[in-house]
């Protein structure tokens, strides 16, 4: 898969999920495997997701580096998602969560795509 084609695939997978208001996503090819995506995601329910990852997409796609924070439009935050290795003692380090009250999780790698089906399993709580 080339960078193209896994921004182009980001894109479509966007459809699925109809929470999604509006997308202001950049993409910034690097080199044929290598990618920059940034933007914000309108959502509804007064939320927006801020993106950031760098991906490198052979083999297969991975995301050494990502930061992905769900917050409400007055920009106080609900989660953030991200990678930077700054919390060792976790399990799943690198990866982690940060919670709305200043907690630190263990959290599985993430991706855009799973981080919008918390988003709907969130939704699904209220």
């Amino acid at each position: 898969m080339t960078a193209r084609e896994y921004y182009q695939a980001l894109l479509a997978s966007l459809d699925a999920f109809p929470f999604v208001i509006a997308s202001e996503l950049h993409f910034r090819e690097i080199d044929r495997h290598e990618c920059y995506v940034r933007g914000r995601l309108e959502l509804t329910h007064g939320m927006e997701l801020h993106v950031a990852e760098y991906v490198l997409t052979e083999p297969s796609p991975r995301r050494p580096k990502y930061r992905y924070h769900l917050q409400l439009a007055d920009g106080r935050l609900i989660k953030r998602w991200d990678n930077v290795p700054h919390y060792p003692d976790l399990p799943t380090f690198p990866h982690h969560r940060h919670e709305a009250d200043g907690r630190v999780e263990a959290s599985p790698a993430m991706d855009i795509p799973q981080v919008l089906h918390t988003v709907i399993s969130l939704l699904s709580s209220e």
